[in-house]
This record gives structure tokens, C-alpha cells and sequence, in this order.
């Protein structure tokens, strides 16, 4: 008689353990990445214009302190790169977007900090502050920054284009640049594109700092 049981028992048992598998979690496999600033990665000190092998080297190395107030933005980004999901161009007209590598912030939000703090690095002072500002705030200069284009491509090159301008606080123009900053990251890792894009940032901030040194000179 229990030999009649054991298939039906057996069965049971199965089913559960089918149910349980099912109902287990699976790992999510999504990676977030953000952006490095200039003080706390000495791997972007060469991209900066920096040298040295700590924050305070490599600080003495940007040259004497700015004293005037900086105020970052507005800043403007493509709406191609205002989703999480990472970007890469597979042609001119062609983008491709990751679907388990991630910003953990808007990639809009993290390029202005990291720009306003590698800025505030570089210049050796704790006068950057970021748009909108108060009206209590009254920037001696304003840099604003309309990005056209911030992703690796299908070999890894990362490239940070467009165009930024500096006014004074009457709100005149003091000088008009485009830019194109290209930085090198191998083709499989995202990180490294990452890492490729924080240099291009870095890089960015030290040809706005040299434009205001030559301004305030």
C-alpha cells in the first residue's frame, strides 16, 4: 500500500520545488555607473591639465587661485541622453542604448556637478556655484554650456561636442567656443567609457578655466 502513495507524494514534492524555483528572486543584472570629479580620482588629473600624485599637488599645479565669483550654466543637454539607459552611436544617424548598463543619476545632472566641481578644483577656490542661483547670488562671471553630443561610439571613443560661452555679470559676452574633446576607452567595458567620459569632462572644465584666466588677467 505506501508504494501506491510514494508517486503521488513524490509528485507533490516536485511541484513544490518547481513553485519554489519560480518564486526564488533572480539577481538583477543591471550596472549603474556615474561620473568621477577631478579631487577624488587622480586618474583624471592628466585630462585636467594637472599633475602630481595627490589632491594637494596636484592643486598647487593649476596655478594661483581665481578670486571672482563663477556661476555654471544654464547647461543643456540633446534629449537623446536624457534617459538612464547608456548610450552608444553605431553611425552617424544611429544610436544604440544598453539595457543593463545604467546612469544612476540623469547623465544632465551628473555632467554639471562634475563640470562645477572640476572647475572648482582647478581654480583652487569655493566660488562655483551652479545654475538656477539665487537672486542673493551674483556671480562676477557666468558660463553656460549647450551640449550636442556625450557617448562612446562602436569602437569605445568617447566624444563631448558643442558649445559653451562666458558672460559678465551685466550679462555680456566675453567670449564664444565650441568644443570637441575625444577620449579613448576600450570597446568592452563600459567602465572604462565611463571613465573616458569623466576625463572628457575634466578636460572641458580646464579649457573654461583657462579662457577666465585669461579674461580676469
Amino acid at each position: 500500500m505506501n508504494r501506491y502513495r510514494a508517486a503521488p507524494l513524490l509528485g507533490v514534492a516536485c511541484a513544490a520545488g518547481l513553485v519554489s524555483a519560480c518564486l526564488s528572486p533572480k539577481p538583477d543584472p543591471t550596472r549603474y555607473y556615474v561620473l568621477s570629479g577631478v579631487e577624488e580620482d587622480p586618474g583624471l588629473y592628466s585630462a585636467a591639465g594637472l599633475v602630481g600624485n595627490d589632491p594637494a599637488t596636484a592643486a598647487r599645479s593649476a596655478g594661483p587661485p581665481l578670486e571672482i565669483r563663477i556661476g555654471v550654466g544654464p547647461i543643456t543637454f540633446p534629449s537623446y541622453l536624457t534617459r538612464t539607459r547608456m548610450a552608444t552611436r553605431l553611425a552617424d544617424n544611429q544610436l544604440g542604448y544598453a539595457e543593463t548598463d545604467r546612469w544612476a543619476e540623469p547623465l544632465e545632472e551628473a555632467f554639471r556637478y562634475a563640470l562645477a566641481g572640476d572647475m572648482e578644483f582647478i581654480i583652487g577656490t569655493d566660488q562655483v556655484i551652479l545654475h538656477p542661483w539665487y537672486r542673493t547670488d551674483h556671480p562676477d562671471v557666468t558660463v553656460g554650456v549647450d551640449v550636442v553630443r556625450f557617448e562612446r561610439d562602436h569602437v569605445g571613443t568617447v566624444r563631448l561636442a558643442g558649445n559653451w560661452e562666458l558672460r559678465d555679470a551685466t550679462g555680456e559676452t566675453l567670449g564664444s567656443h565650441s568644443f570637441l574633446i575625444e577620449e579613448p576607452a576600450n570597446q568592452e567595458s563600459i567602465a572604462s567609457s565611463v571613465q573616458a567620459q569623466s576625463r572628457a569632462v575634466a578636460a572641458l572644465a580646464r579649457e573654461i578655466v583657462d579662457e577666465l584666466r585669461r579674461v580676469d588677467s
